[in-house]
């Protein structure tokens, strides 16, 4: 039975798919409020970004409440996707939990992240540095290589 307003045609189920898959596809997405994951209603952005406060003098308690609700958000994400995927919904319904499985993307980014150590300002900053050099390399790489080639037709 369709829901959620106009059908969810072929083309637009497999773009969302596609688009899930994206790395980096959640930068500025809103972590739900909550979600529910085996018949249990947890408060994920509260616990997500008092997990990211912490981040770097996570206990092993909090720890393992992380990895817990990793596997959980995990689970999550791949039952939104089948649903995407094989149920006949409509487009609404289709972009609300396209909108959802991208928040848990994030909210599963940052708890990865918030097990590891807090690193400084000078520690990002050269970190950023060296990726823009890696980035203008690859770039100047590719532009020399389409040269040669172009020089050798």
């Amino acid at each position: 039975m369709e829901r959620g307003g106009e059908k969810l045609s072929k083309y637009e189920r497999e773009n969302l798919i596609i688009k899930l898959e994206k790395e980096f596809a959640f930068a500025g997405v809103v972590i739900p409020a909550e979600i529910e994951a085996d018949g249990e209603r947890i408060k994920l952005r509260s616990f997500v970004f008092e997990m990211s406060q912490k981040r770097g003098s996570l206990g092993p308690e909090e720890i393992r409440k992380i990895d817990c609700l990793i596997t959980r958000i995990r689970k999550k994400k791949q039952e939104i996707v089948r649903r995407i995927t094989v149920e006949d919904i409509g487009r609404d319904e289709a972009m609300e939990l396209y909108r959802t499985a991208l928040g848990l993307d994030r909210a599963l980014d940052t708890l990865y992240s918030a097990q590891e150590p807090k690193t400084s300002i000078t520690e990002e900053s050269k970190k950023a540095r060296l990726e823009d050099a890696r980035r203008w390399l690859g770039l100047v790489k590719r532009v020399y290589s389409k040269e040669k080639k172009m020089k050798r037709d």
